[in-house]
């Protein structure tokens, strides 16, 4: 143990105690008076009045029991510690993680929940900083906030502390080392001290990967909050699909985490509108996931919430819920001269509305007659969701999605331009993009081509495919519109001959017709991402009511919603059009579902410092002297109280 204002104690006690023993050695002078007997007095009379002094000190419980009480009011004021390892540095943050998994009700006795404890550890922190320190405070889940710049006011840490709320959002660490890896820098470039910064955190975050961070001049301390056996059955994966061929049947998936230490049972609820259409019973391994499945009829719309009953230490990743979309059959039109590979390819797609227009028959077609109606829409008319142009250069920009073969729109910045004379006749795509939707499970190896040219494209076009020359296919938006276009007539190369042809025709239809439902039969979103909602009319604000109320101008017929920070439904209060008027949000993070305290925090850095580790904060324990001085107080009253009686 040791103490952190120890000089203030000892002046307190220099002045104190004497006191208290002087007292009992002063004593009264008495008047001679003649009675007949003192045996009545013997109790009864007490030093009331000091009037003269230095009587001999004599045994007594009273002075013991006052000395003990003033004991313990001076060991309070020397503010005890407990466990203390190291004195801050003279330039501290504390990062505070207020995620999702912070939200857990798993500290022991005390019905707090990890940032209830995150919070008390960092106000303690602040208390422990040695005096004339500078502290910043930065609260982060998804993104970070800087609470307060470097103050060496303890109060105003303090309060920037009991400001952070609970979110629903994921942990990502890396934004939050972003905002003072600037500050580690400066430490590092002035040779002073360190700067100290603790991670506040059960460690459950999305950790930077290695090299893309520099803090060389911090000293990278972790504050483990949580305990190691939690309880939790989550829902970390919620998607729904709907058959291409039949739209109306649907396909719902989920997958739900164990994080406990026992096997768990649950029960299931699907609800459809409101309404119970599925309860199925659940068995999860200790440690383990499990996948399952619901497939039912639905050719409309309606909410659908999926849940379990089992009572755990995080109820945020207990439901989710999804805006399922009507069933939709996709119809696309080809236009210009027959090209078997891509009606094939189309057809392989299960596209059962295909329609083929030449090129003249197109140009003469009024653009908005083209364009299908919403999501809503009944399903039929003569509209198509994406038009496919095969060598056809349109006079006017599409207003539906569309995909070129040898052939662009006319946007600004936006061209094919021939292979140069000395390019071989044929070459190999250099590169793609493997990660984007339209080339998922697309490989590219060996497709040859035969002097595709190349694109020029605008700032905001996406590289696909790039060849010898540049780029050959890309992805662009123009006014809401998205756009597909390659340099490259597929009848040019030997890309219809390999399987991956087809797959991309079915992810660049899906895509283009579908639009954000290709993955999913409806919408949906988690936490920390920005909707941006359409708004037809005059409308000046959206409104939503919901976990959080949120009130946001509309601009050019849009409406931008900060980043969820709550998990639920948010209902539209008016003017929004569906699917936008309802807006489910949900969590499905594995992380966060997964409870237990990592024990350090790998977070790479180009130097050793940067590497995380634990730390053991200081335990002001004086609370515990007050008590004792109270308790003690009560018995030197009753002590009082006794010798006073008669």
């Amino acid at each position: 143990m040791s103490f952190l204002a120890p000089q203030l104690a000892i002046v307190v006690a220099g002045i104190a105690v004497p006191l208290l023993v002087a007292m009992y050695f002063l004593k009264l002078r008495r008047r001679r008076l003649l009675v007949s007997s003192t045996l009545l007095w013997k109790k009864a009379i007490q030093d009331m009045q000091v009037n003269a002094p230095f009587q001999k000190l004599r045994r007594n419980l009273l002075l013991l029991l006052q000395l003990l009480i003033l004991a313990s009011l001076l060991f309070a004021t020397a503010r005890p510690i407990l466990r203390a390892t190291s004195q801050p540095s003279q330039r501290v943050v504390i990062l505070l993680d207020h995620s999702a998994s912070m939200n857990a009700i798993d500290v022991s006795g005390t019905g707090w929940t990890r940032l209830d404890e995150a919070k008390l550890a960092a106000r303690e922190l602040v208390d422990n900083l040695a005096d004339g320190s500078n502290a910043m405070v930065v609260a982060f889940a998804e993104r970070p906030r800087t609470l307060t710049r470097f103050v060496s006011d303890p109060r105003k840490l303090r309060a920037a502390i009991k400001l952070v709320s609970p979110t629903d959002q994921s942990g990502r660490l890396e934004p939050a080392l972003r905002i003072i890896e600037p500050e580690a820098l400066r430490s590092e470039a002035s040779d002073g001290e360190p700067l100290v910064v603790y991670v506040v955190s059960d460690g459950r975050l999305h950790l930077p990967e290695a090299g893309t961070l520099s803090l060389r001049g911090a000293d990278l301390r972790f504050v483990r909050i949580g305990t190691d056996h939690p309880d939790n059955l989550g829902i970390v994966s919620f998607s729904a699909r709907r058959d291409l061929d039949k739209p109306q049947k649907v396909q719902l998936f989920a997958r739900l985490l164990n994080d406990g230490a026992e096997l768990v049972r649950a029960n299931l609820t699907l609800l459809v509108d409101g309404r119970v259409a599925q309860v199925r019973p659940l068995r999860v391994e200790a440690g383990q996931s499990k996948s399952i499945q619901f497939s039912f009829v639905m050719p409309g719309s309606g909410l659908i919430e999926l849940s379990h009953d089992r009572e755990d230490d995080l109820s945020v990743d207990d439901s989710v819920s999804m805006l399922l979309a009507p069933s939709r059959r996709l119809r696309v039109l080809l236009v210009g001269e027959a090209n078997a590979f891509i009606e094939h390819a189309v057809r392989a797609a299960g596209i059962r509305r295909l329609v083929r227009m030449t090129s003249k028959k197109f140009e003469n077609q009024a653009p908005h007659h083209l364009v299908r109606g919403g999501w809503d829409a009944v399903d039929g008319g003569e509209a198509f969701d994406v038009i496919i142009f095969d060598g056809h250069t349109p006079q006017r920009v599409p207003m539906v999605n569309s995909l070129y073969f040898g052939a662009v729109p006319p946007i600004e910045g936006l061209a094919i331009k021939p292979s140069h004379v000395d390019s071989p006749a044929s070459e190999l795509l250099l590169d793609w993009s493997r990660m984007h939707p339209l080339t998922r499970y697309v490989s590219l190896d060996d497709v040859i081509l035969s002097r595709p040219g190349r694109l020029t494209l605008p700032d905001q076009a996406k590289v696909l495919f790039i060849g010898r020359e540049g780029p050959v296919m890309a992805e662009l938006v123009h006014e809401g519109v998205h756009h597909v276009v390659s340099s490259f007539d597929i009848l040019h190369t030997f890309w219809p001959m390999h399987v991956s042809f087809p797959v991309f025709v079915s992810n660049a239809l899906q895509n283009l017709g579908l639009g954000a439902m290709a993955d999913q039969a409806g919408i949906a979103y988690t936490t920390g991402q920005v909707a941006a909602v359409p708004v037809a009319g005059n409308l000046e604000r959206v409104r939503y009511r919901g976990p959080l109320a949120m009130d946001k101008p509309v601009r050019m017929r849009k409406a931008t919603l900060d980043a969820f920070v709550r998990t639920g439904i948010y209902v539209a209060v008016e003017g929004v059009d569906p699917p936008f008027d309802r807006l489910p949000v949900n969590l499905l993070d594995s992380l966060e579902s997964s409870l237990c305290p990592a024990d350090v925090l790998e977070v790479g850095t180009i130097v050793a410092e940067g590497q995380a580790r634990s730390v053991a904060i200081h335990r002001e324990v004086w609370p515990w002297f007050i008590w004792a001085a109270l308790g003690i107080l009560m018995l030197e009253w009753f002590v009082y109280t006794r010798r006073m009686y008669l």
